[in-house]
C-alpha cells in the first residue's frame, strides 16, 4: 500500500468519525429544542387567540354595562326602562316613543362601534320591545310571546349571567342570516328589580379569529359552549376529517363571557416538519463536512509540492509597480523555507527600488514647480511694462497704479513657497489680478464672470492651475478678444470631487486639434532634467501632469469644446477642506 493510501485512510478515520458523532448528537439536541419551540408556539398561540376572542366579547360586555352607567345627573337607560317594569301601568304610545328616541341615541351609536352588530334589542315585562336594527338581519317579529321562547327563561334563569345562542339562521328575526345572540338580564343595581332582557344579535364574523392564526394549515381554533357542546366559531369546516390519525396536541381556556371556551389543537407532526429545516441543515452540513473531509485527506498527500505551487502562483500574479510578498511557510527550516525567505528578501529590495525611483521622480517634479513658479511668461512682462509704460506717458492716472499693483500681487504669489495647496479663494484671487492687468491691456473689451459659492471657495487645490487657463481662454480662445468676450468659472460637487469649469465663449477648437490635445493629456506624465524644461512644461499638459501625479489616476483636465462657439476646459479633483 503507498505511504500516500495510507495518509488518506488515516486522516479520513480520525477526522470522519468525530464529525459523526457530533453530527448525531447535534441533531438530537436540535430535536429536543424543536419540541420546545413547539410548546411555546403553542402557548403564543393560545395567549394571543384568548387575548383576541376576549377583546371581542368586551364588546358584547360594553353594551350591557351602558344601560348599568348612571351619569352625574343620576339618569341612566335603566331609568328609561322603569315605566315598562309593571304589567299592571303600562304606558301610552306617546311615552314610548319618548322612551325609544332617548335609548335609541345610545343604541344606536353602540351598534356603529362594530358592524358586526346586527341588533339591540330590549324585551320590558309589560310587553314593550325596544328594538334597534342596522338591517343586516331584519329586526324581530311582531306578535310572538317571547316569554314562552326557551331562550328567554334560560335568560331568567341565568339570573344575570349570558345566554349565548347556536349559531344559525333564527325564526325570530325577519332576517334570513345566520347569526349568534347574547342575551342576559337588566336588573336595577338596588332594588334588583327586573328592568327587562337585553338581546344582543351579532353576526358570527365577530369571533373571526384568522388574524392570529399564522399557520391555518396545521392549527384549528374553536371556541364552543362547553354546556351544550354547540360550535360557536372554528377554524376549520370539517375539523374531525382535518386531524384524524395525527399527532396533535389540544389547549382550551374559558372565556369571560360562561360557558364559551377557546379551543387551540395544533398537528405537531406537520409543525415538526416545518421547524426541522435546521435538523435538516445539521444533517447535511455534517454530510458536507465529512466529504470535505475525504477530500481534504487526498490532497494532504500533495502537501511536499503545495508549497512550489503556491509561491509559482504568486509570482505569476504580481501586477503593478507594488510587488506582495508571501508570509506562508516562513517558519520552516527546510529548502521550502530558504526558497520562501529568498523571495521576500528580493521583493522587498525591489519594493524599496520601486519606491526610491517615486521619490526621485517627485523631486524632479518639485523642482519643476519651482522653476515655473519663479518664472514669468516674458512676452506677457514685454507687454504689461509697455502699456504701463505707454500710459504713464499719456497721463499719470489711476489705471497706472492699479496695473502696479495687480502685477506685484501676481509677483507674490507666484514665489510663495509655503505650500503647494492654497484656497480656492486664493487662486481666484490671483486670476483677478491677472484679469485686472488685462482688462487694462484690452480696453475691457471682455470680462470674468465667477460663479463659486463660499464653501467651494474655501477648498484646497493645488496651486497655480486656475490663472494658466485663464491666460489659455484669453489668448486662444477668444484670441485676444477679436472673438467673443466672455470668461467664465464655475464650481460644483459631484459625489466627492470638486469640478472647477473655465469656459470662454471664443473661436472653440476644431476637431483635429481637439482630439490631439486629447491624446496630449491621455500620455504618461514624463519627467526632464533638474533644471530643464520643455515647450509644454507651463501648458494643459503640465497642468494635467500636476494633478494626476499628486491626487492620483482619475483626476486632472478635460477638455470639450464646439468650433466656433465655445471652449471649455473642466478641472477635477478630490475635496480638500
Amino acid at each position: 500500500m503507498k505511504l500516500r493510501t495510507r495518509i488518506f485512510l488515516l486522516f479520513s478515520g480520525l477526522s470522519i468519525f468525530p464529525l459523526l458523532l457530533l453530527t448525531l448528537i447535534s441533531y438530537q439536541r436540535y430535536v429536543k429544542t424543536t419540541y420546545q419551540r413547539m410548546d411555546e408556539f403553542s402557548g403564543h398561540l393560545m395567549e394571543n387567540a384568548t387575548e383576541e376572542a376576549s377583546r371581542k366579547l368586551e364588546t358584547i360586555q360594553d353594551i350591557s354595562y351602558a344601560f348599568n352607567y348612571y351619569y352625574n345627573d343620576g339618569s341612566s337607560l335603566l331609568r328609561e326602562l322603569e315605566p315598562y317594569t309593571d304589567k299592571d301601568s303600562i304606558p301610552d304610545s306617546y311615552h314610548y316613543y319618548q322612551s325609544y328616541t332617548n335609548l335609541g341615541r345610545t343604541c344606536r351609536n353602540l351598534l356603529l362601534s362594530d358592524p358586526a352588530i346586527f341588533g339591540i334589542y330590549v324585551f320590558t315585562p309589560c310587553g314593550y320591545i325596544f328594538d334597534y336594527s342596522s338591517g343586516e338581519n331584519g329586526t324581530v317579529l311582531n306578535g310572538r310571546d317571547f316569554e314562552e321562547e326557551d331562550w328567554y327563561q334560560s335568560t331568567i334563569a341565568l339570573d344575570g349571567k349570558y345566554y349565548t345562542s347556536t349559531v344559525q339562521s333564527h325564526s325570530m328575526f325577519t332576517g334570513s342570516r345566520r347569526s349568534v345572540f347574547f342575551s342576559k338580564t337588566l336588573k336595577d343595581v338596588y332594588s334588583h328589580k327586573l328592568m327587562g332582557v337585553l338581546l344582543i344579535d351579532c353576526n358570527p364574523d365577530i369571533f373571526d379569529l384568522s388574524s392570529v392564526d399564522t399557520m391555518p394549515d396545521i392549527t384549528l381554533i374553536t371556541i364552543d359552549n362547553s354546556d351544550t357542546q354547540d360550535v360557536i366559531y372554528t377554524s376549520y369546516e370539517d375539523e374531525v376529517h382535518a386531524f384524524d390519525g395525527r399527532n396533535i396536541h389540544t389547549t382550551q381556556t374559558d372565556l369571560p363571557i360562561a360557558p364559551l371556551r377557546l379551543s387551540v389543537t395544533i398537528d405537531y407532526n406537520t409543525l415538526f416538519r416545518e421547524f426541522n429545516v435546521t435538523g435538516i441543515m445539521l444533517i447535511l452540513i455534517g454530510a458536507i463536512l465529512i466529504a470535505g473531509m475525504l477530500i481534504i485527506s487526498f490532497f494532504i498527500s500533495g502537501y511536499l509540492v503545495k508549497p512550489v505551487e503556491h509561491l509559482s502562483r504568486k509570482m505569476a500574479s504580481q501586477k503593478g509597480h507594488t510587488l506582495i510578498s508571501s508570509t506562508r511557510y516562513l517558519d520552516r527550516t527546510d529548502e521550502i523555507g530558504t526558497l520562501y525567505n529568498g523571495y521576500n528578501a528580493m521583493v522587498e529590495s525591489l519594493n524599496k527600488a520601486v519606491k526610491q525611483d517615486y521619490q526621485d521622480k517627485l523631486i524632479l517634479l518639485d523642482a519643476q514647480m519651482k522653476s515655473l513658479e519663479a518664472r514669468i511668461n516674458s512676452h506677457f512682462l514685454f507687454n504689461t511694462l509697455e502699456a504701463i509704460n505707454s500710459m504713464a506717458e499719456l497721463d499719470d492716472n489711476e489705471p497706472i497704479a492699479t496695473m502696479s499693483q495687480a502685477l506685484g500681487n501676481m509677483f507674490r504669489y507666484t514665489l510663495k513657497t509655503q505650500s503647494e495647496l492654497v484656497t480656492v479663494q486664493e487662486e481666484l484671487d490671483h486670476v483677478k489680478d491677472y484679469v485686472t492687468i488685462q482688462l487694462l491691456r484690452f480696453d475691457h473689451r471682455f470680462h470674468l464672470e465667477v460663479d463659486m459659492t463660499d464653501e467651494f471657495r474655501q477648498m484646497r487645490v493645488l496651486k497655480l492651475i486656475l490663472q494658466p487657463l485663464v491666460e489659455n481662454s484669453l489668448y486662444h480662445g477668444l484670441k485676444q478678444c477679436t472673438q467673443g468676450d466672455t470668461i467664465r468659472i464655475s464650481g460644483r460637487q459631484e459625489d466627492s470631487c470638486l469640478v472647477i469649469d473655465v469656459h470662454d465663449n471664443g473661436c472653440g477648437i476644431d476637431r483635429e486639434t481637439l482630439e490631439e490635445l486629447r491624446r496630449s493629456l491621455m500620455k504618461e506624465p514624463s519627467f526632464t532634467e533638474l533644471g530643464h524644461r520643455n515647450r509644454q512644461s507651463i501648458g494643459l499638459k503640465n497642468i494635467h501632469s500636476r494633478i494626476e501625479l499628486y491626487y492620483g489616476r482619475g483626476y486632472g483636465l478635460t477638455v470639450t469644446s464646439a468650433e466656433g462657439e465655445w471652449t471649455n476646459i473642466q478641472i477635477r479633483v478630490p475635496i480638500l477642506k
